[in-house]
């Protein structure tokens, strides 16, 4: 081979070597510099949201046992026939509600807004109307074509002041009793009189005349009203302790109170109560009552002690007592509250 062909394989060699060191230096820089960069981070994981689910309330058990003496509170009797007892069944007042064992009220937060500008418009008052009657014990007609007419008044609900049987309150008067009330639409409040407790026990008035207990109490619209028991022939220490518990309690501007025998008689006869007269007036000056209703005395009758207007209306059918009384006449009471304002317009029957 000649000197000039051993030449060119030479070089050509050497130009090879070369090359391929190129190509494994550049490699190797590639790498180096792979190596050198910052490797991206795997987003970490994150546990899914943990959900509350919202704690349910659990109602807190009422007491058990019944007070020796029960106050009733917003249920009321009406005059819906309960078969059960013979008697009415209770519901709650029209616009009542009874609060949850251990329900808080909630309470709404408002942005501060401009106070508005005062009104030159009257406040309206709600205005509450019912009627009241008592001593119905010896005519079913006068009683009945009264219970008709009250219907027909736009009243709320009817009071009784009591002595709604007669002959002491036997199992067949309640049942007559019963049978006249039957048909009537209205919510139905009595108190016990004289002769609605038999041997001095109120068994057959508390299962007839839809009362829930001897005495109990409500409120309606601006009055506080607070029935109290007298059938004994007046009212017992325990009974004013009754009253001036719940009359204290009270927090209406208007304060009623209902019995069946009155303390006094503004005409002058002596057929009031045979005890506790002046502890209960003295009880109702003090309590700042606006208003006493009673029965007992068959008429019309009205006159006031202390600042306390007293109330007789008892002529819804027994029989009336002439004598001593002008207004002795076949009547119920027709009652309107507007605000702490109360008239009352006495309606022939």
């Amino acid at each position: 081979m000649s000197k000039r062909k051993r030449q060119k394989r030479s070089t050509s060699q050497i130009l090879f070597w070369l090359l391929s060191l190129i190509i494994v230096i550049s490699m190797i820089i590639s790498l180096i510099i792979v190596a050198l960069e910052p490797q991206p981070q795997s987003a970490p994981t994150v546990p899914p949201p943990t959900i509350t689910p919202f704690p349910t309330r659990t109602p807190t058990a009422a007491p058990t046992g019944e007070p020796t003496e029960p106050v009733v509170g917003p249920e009321l009797p009406t005059a819906t026939p309960n078969p059960s007892s013979g008697g009415f069944k209770p519901v709650a007042a029209a616009g009542a509600r009874l609060a949850d064992a251990g329900e808080q009220p909630a309470r709404a937060v408002q942005s501060p807004a401009a106070e508005p500008a005062p009104s030159t418009a009257p406040t309206e008052v709600a205005e509450l109307r019912f009627a009241v009657a008592g001593d119905t014990h010896n005519s079913s007609k006068v009683y009945r074509r009264l219970l008709e007419t009250v219907a027909r008044d736009n009243v709320e609900f009817l009071i009784h002041t009591g002595d709604l049987v007669y002959d002491k309150g036997t199992e067949a008067q309640w049942q007559k009793f019963q049978t006249l009330m039957a048909d009537f639409p209205l919510p139905f409040y009595p108190v016990p009189g004289n002769h609605d407790g038999l041997g001095g026990k109120l068994d057959g008035y508390l299962a007839y005349s839809g009362a829930p207990a001897a005495h109990y109490s409500f409120d309606q619209g601006s009055a506080h009203f607070a029935f109290a028991d007298s059938h004994n022939g007046g009212v017992t220490a325990a009974e004013l302790d009754w009253l001036r518990d719940n009359l204290g309690a009270a927090s209406q501007p208007l304060k009623i109170v209902v019995l069946h025998h009155p303390p006094f008689d503004p005409d002058g006869t002596d057929h009031v109560m045979a005890f506790g007269n002046n502890k209960f007036m003295r009880l109702m000056a003090e309590m700042d009552v606006d208003y006493v209703f009673t029965g007992h005395i068959h008429a019309y009758v009205r006159g006031q002690r202390d600042g306390v207007e007293y109330v007789i209306s008892g002529g819804a059918g027994s029989i009336l007592y002439r004598s001593g009384h002008p207004l002795a006449v076949n009547h119920y009471l027709r009652v309107t509250v507007r605000g702490q304002d109360l008239t009352v317009e006495m309606v022939e029957v």
